[in-house]
């Protein structure tokens, strides 16, 4: 298997439960890796995954505000497979920094995996 993974992605986004954070927003920082199989020729793309295009669908995806991180891992996975027929296995990390809690914590973190 060939694993290509987008790790890092920020985006200013107004996902939450809660009213204040739909309007405030928040920073949310997105990794994203899929498997599929190894290519017979590695240097064609057509045989592989464009990391440009996974960052076009999370940004995309990012852009439309969702009460529950669950539902956007979903989206952004449910995507992936769409456009990427060949992926076998994906990961989809999302973490909301600094989330309103009433204390200190550094970020919660939704995680979806899914093989195929």
């Amino acid at each position: 298997m060939l694993t290509i993974a987008l790790e890092g992605l920020q985006f200013y986004a107004y996902h939450g439960l809660y009213q204040e954070e739909q309007i405030i927003g928040n920073h949310f920082v997105l990794d994203i890796r899929v498997s599929i199989p190894e290519p017979e020729d590695p240097e064609s793309l057509s045989e592989s995954v464009n990391y440009e295009v996974l960052h076009a669908i999370a940004r995309q995806v990012m852009q439309t505000p969702q009460p529950l991180l669950e539902k956007v891992v979903h989206d952004i996975s449910v995507q992936i497979k769409s456009a990427f027929p060949a992926v076998r296995r994906s990961s989809v990390t999302l973490k909301k920094q600094a989330p309103p809690l009433g204390g200190d914590v550094a970020c919660s973190v939704v995680s979806l995996e899914k093989e195929y």
